[in-house]
């Protein structure tokens, strides 16, 4: 795709953004209503997505390399993350929402920058790398929630649950069925997807930008601070270390190295309130990554695209 093409795709994905932040300020949606948009696009353009993408790849079991080093580098920098946070002598509840936060990426911020750098090949790898953080988020996030919660019990089967019933899940290991049995979706049910898959970036845009909170505490900074600083460090080494690790070159190599970048999930704050831990950190957390995230993955397709 030619750069001029790329930028001005980039730029599009940018002001959808903006426009979903002035729109809530404006007060025609509130941060509630932007749930509901993230809830749309997990349950129903994402998957969309996914399954338009991943029926037509070619697909290898070296592939297996995406999901399996994204999940680890998610469980490596989790497991730090406990560190900074003892070192700040934060409550429980605030440990808690810091460990979370740094639990899995908002992988699914990268979809519409990855679709418009590297069209479907670059959605492919997004949606094989979002399987290992998938695991991250319904698994070891979903266990961190209760065991920091002052009277939580944690259920095994609950968790388990929660894995297999993620619809991001279904539709991929649905995707892989329809591919490895050489189904392709065509017809009705094939335009149906093409069609959902097409408004994905535009709604998930919208979302975060009606999602997005710059209204930062003073009291808070200091976690705030502190939280992005490791994340993102750790992030970035993360980054490094599979980029030169795994042999890829091109979409698959540019993702891995995206998606330790990204946010912090927005299942943070979804956990964070059902613990009861510290929902208005995980917010802030979430918001703070989100700025950060964008303006790296801008940079990044926009003037490094051809590196990878």
């Amino acid at each position: 795709m030619p750069p001029a093409n790329v930028t001005t795709k980039v730029a599009v994905n940018l002001l959808l953004i903006a426009l979903g932040y002035l729109i809530k300020k404006a007060g025609v949606l509130s941060r509630e209503d932007g749930s509901v948009l993230n809830r749309l696009v997990l349950f129903v353009t994402l998957p969309a997505t996914s399954l338009q993408a991943i029926t037509g790849a070619e697909l290898t079991w070296s592939l297996l390399v995406l999901p399996l080093s994204i999940l680890v580098g998610a469980l490596v920098i989790c497991a730090l993350g406990t560190l900074p946070a003892r070192a700040l002598k934060l409550s429980r509840a605030d440990t808690g929402t810091f460990v979370i936060a740094l639990c899995g990426f908002m992988a699914s911020m990268a979809y519409p920058f990855a679709e418009a750098a590297f069209d479907v090949e670059g959605v492919r790898a997004l949606a094989i790398c979002d399987l290992g953080n998938a695991l991250a988020i319904f698994g070891a996030a979903y266990y961190l929630s209760f065991r920091y919660s002052a009277n939580g019990h944690f259920s095994y089967g609950e968790s388990i649950r929660k894995v297999l019933t993620s619809f991001p899940l279904i539709a991929f290991v649905t995707a892989l069925l329809l591919n490895v049995s050489h189904v392709r979706l065509s017809g009705l049910p094939g335009n149906l997807i093409a069609s959902l898959a097409k408004i994905n970036s535009p709604l998930m845009l919208l979302s975060l930008g009606v999602y997005l909170e710059l209204d930062l505490s003073r009291e808070e900074s200091k976690v705030l601070i502190v939280h992005t600083a490791f994340k993102y460090v750790a992030g970035f080494l993360v980054a490094l270390l599979l980029v030169f690790a795994i042999p890829y070159r091109g979409p698959q190599r540019a993702i891995t190295f995206l998606v330790p970048l990204m946010p912090a999930p927005l299942s943070s704050l979804l956990y964070a309130a059902e613990q009861g831990l510290n929902p208005r950190l995980a917010a802030m957390l979430i918001s703070l990554g989100m700025l950060i995230s964008l303006a790296i993955t801008t940079v990044t397709v926009l003037a490094f695209r051809s590196a990878f």
